[in-house]
């Protein structure tokens, strides 16, 4: 960047693991051109949080307690459709991979990598550019580019009503949840499980968790 861009890249950071949040706050601090502006620990209502100081970067984590990144991304895309968002995680799989970006996601770094990558990602992202751990390049060229994947996959709403179905929650407390009505639930849970085939909520649970919507 620059000397003449004043204005510093700011970011908000999202991991479950204290520790983490201060290395990488750490970390990007260091850098002239960025300034961490704040924290969280999961992602429960953060797109509210976020309105009042949005940041440029949203630095995220996928596997978290209480609301994964996935479903917070896509809300806060929803409230908050420039923000770029990042996704710092462990997973190398290629279903979760195109979940992310899906969701809205301009970057995926490996938390391996994170030290040697993040300050790169972050300027990337902030240019308006896509940035990937190099060695997940290769999936991200034959799931994506190579158009070899022909399932579009559930829905923002679909992902959610099939994730709180799977943790077990009923109808009525993921009306409460997502603050829609129960009729709509029972709409959304007819139509899930007629589109997918599934004869009972065992099988949907299954595919939750073969398609990385949940964890088990």
């Amino acid at each position: 960047m620059s000397p003449s861009q004043l204005n510093k890249v700011k970011i908000f950071l999202v991991d479950d693991h204290k520790i983490l949040r201060e290395s990488l706050s750490l970390l990007l601090s260091q850098e002239d051109d960025f300034e961490v502006i704040g924290s969280a620990e999961n992602g429960m209502n953060l797109e509210n949080i976020l309105v009042d100081n949005t940041p440029d970067v949203l630095l995220m984590d996928i596997s978290m307690p209480k609301r994964d990144g996935i479903d917070t991304a896509i809300a806060v895309k929803k409230v908050l459709p420039d923000i770029r968002i990042i996704f710092l995680t462990m997973h190398k799989n290629e279903e979760i991979l195109f979940n992310a970006f899906s969701a809205g996601c301009t970057g995926y770094v490996l938390k391996e990598n994170a030290f040697e990558e993040l300050s790169t990602a972050v300027r990337r992202v902030s240019n308006n550019e896509i940035f990937i751990s190099q060695e997940l390049t290769p999936m991200m060229l034959k799931g994506f580019l190579a158009g070899e994947r022909n399932d579009e996959g559930p829905s923002g709403r679909e992902h959610e009503i099939i994730k709180l179905l799977a943790e077990g929650y009923s109808n009525k407390e993921i009306a409460d949840m997502l603050s829609i009505s129960v009729k709509t639930v029972e709409t959304h849970r007819a139509n899930i499980m007629k589109k997918y085939n599934f004869k009972n909520i065992t099988e949907l649970v299954r595919y939750a968790a073969r398609h990385h919507i949940i964890e088990i």
